[in-house]
């Protein structure tokens, strides 16, 4: 006779706004796109060997914390794995706690950004949490749930009345995991402002990151790559549901250059009707490259561009240049892949001149999309310790979002009022140019690009007079 597994959920919990914690980030969406959390999706495959897992995004389900609560309240489970993250963790754990409260033998493993570095003071101020997860992609929750700490590498939890933090990061390595559970995700509801077909999925090939800029939390969750073969495991898996757009979440996709050409060549030689988004660096990519990504399906590559000063890119330890960055749009262009800059407005040493310096190399990329964010002090990162150090936060720094947030740090040179009017006027020049909107609709190819067309411009309208 058959015995049934033990259930476990995956939380997204709800909240006030469209909170997206995923990959330790943490922001607002700046429209109504939205996609499934990697993290979760991940965990979806690891936690699959041994359990029966189950999967709740209230937050794109719209459900209220009321009908969260009583769904889960309904179900015997034997843990909940939330996400949280700075935009959003005060109420997150406001409502894991009513979970508790309920249900006192449940355990509750939180994973997010904020929970990441701040590991033991969160153990230590919040009882009704169990355990922290300190990288998402390990095996270890498995050994957790299963009461074996002995092999734990990345996890903090609570034994005896003592916080344990267990974290060691391993750089360089090759690894896998089990395929992820896309299935369970309600996929039809997400949307990706830089899609092209309908539905999509997350998918990621790397773990971390091995550049160093100093603004981003990548830099210190060291770095991993997933084997080819596991990585084309997983994309003939979401080919087989249908799925027909991926979004490669990785930080920076092309970093093993030998691998990232075979796993498109083997795209192309499977025949896999999908196509792609990932995240690329300017430094790292050549035509050749960039054509085989084009072959194998990608149509559009995010680049972090961050600013148009020199002086600021050397101070963040960007690692590129200009003229890296024209190099590698002016590459997209020729290969036929669309572009998103990413852009940071209010890093210390930012002024006026910079900041417009900023909203004209936008526009000189010739970007087709540019994302401008407001520069936040994430934990963990050099940025934040250099925001501490001189004295750049104006309040404690832990609740805070590069969108819809006022500005968390002002220097002497550009204030907060500063940084909140530059990313508007940013917002404006680059997409109320007549030559942009006309260039933009008339690429338009489907109902579904106009839709998120359409959404993405209300959107836009919505940032430029938002009110702080």
């Amino acid at each position: 006779m058959s015995t049934s597994l033990e259930k476990v959920l995956l939380l997204n919990p709800p909240g006030e706004k469209l909170y997206q914690r995923d990959m330790y980030c943490s922001n607002i969406s700046k429209g109504t796109y939205y996609w499934p959390a990697i993290d979760l999706l991940i965990l979806s495959g690891i936690l699959g060997q041994s359990y029966e897992v189950d999967v709740l995004d209230a937050l794109i389900e719209r459900m209220s914390p009321e009908d969260c609560l009583a769904h889960i309240l309904a179900r015997d489970y034997k843990a909940v794995i939330f996400l949280t993250g700075s935009a959003s963790w005060p109420q997150d754990l406001d409502f894991v706690s009513r979970i508790k409260a309920k249900k006192p033998g449940i355990l509750l493993l939180g994973n997010g950004d904020i929970l990441l570095y701040k590991a033991q003071d969160f153990l230590e101020r919040y009882p009704f949490l169990d355990a922290v997860l300190l990288d998402y992609t390990s095996s270890d929750i498995l050994a957790f749930l299963g009461e074996d700490r002995s092999s734990l590498t990345a996890m903090a939890y609570r034994e005896n009345g003592t916080v344990v933090v267990k974290h060691e990061p391993v750089q360089g390595a090759e690894f896998s995991y089990p395929v992820p559970q896309h299935e369970k995700f309600p996929l039809r509801k997400y949307l990706l402002v830089h899609g092209r077909r309908f539905p999509f999925t997350t998918v990621q090939a790397s773990f971390g990151c091995p550049f160093k800029c100093s603004f981003c939390i990548a830099a210190t969750l060291g770095y991993r790559y997933r084997s080819v073969d596991n990585v084309l495991e997983e994309l003939h898996y979401v080919a087989s549901l249908g799925i027909k757009d991926v979004f490669f979440t990785d930080f920076t996709f092309e970093v093993k250059r030998n691998n990232t050409l075979e796993l498109c060549q083997r795209m192309v030689k499977d025949k896999l009707d999908l196509t792609w988004v990932c995240s690329s660096r300017a430094s790292t990519l050549d035509e050749e490259l960039i054509s085989w990504m084009h072959n194998a399906g990608c149509h559009t590559l995010l680049l972090g561009v961050e600013s148009g000063d020199e002086g600021l890119l050397e101070n963040y330890s960007k690692g590129v240049t200009k003229d890296d960055l024209r190099r590698a749009f002016s590459l997209c262009r020729r290969c036929g892949i669309r572009t998103v800059g990413h852009f940071i407005i209010g890093l210390p040493g930012e002024t006026e001149e910079t900041a417009q310096k900023t909203i004209a190399f936008a526009k000189e990329l010739n970007c087709d999309i540019a994302s401008f964010n407001i520069a936040i002090p994430a934990p963990g990162t050099k940025l934040r310790e250099t925001a501490i150090a001189e004295g750049y936060l104006k309040d404690d720094g832990m609740v805070f979002d590069a969108t819809d947030s006022y500005p968390a740090m002002e220097t002497a040179q550009f204030s907060r009022e500063q940084a909140w009017k530059w990313r508007k006027r940013a917002v404006k020049e680059f997409y109320f140019r007549p030559s942009y909107i006309w260039r933009t609709a008339t690429t338009v190819r489907s109902w579904y690009q106009w839709k998120l067309l359409v959404l993405n411009g209300l959107a836009l309208v919505r940032q430029v007079f938002l009110k702080r």
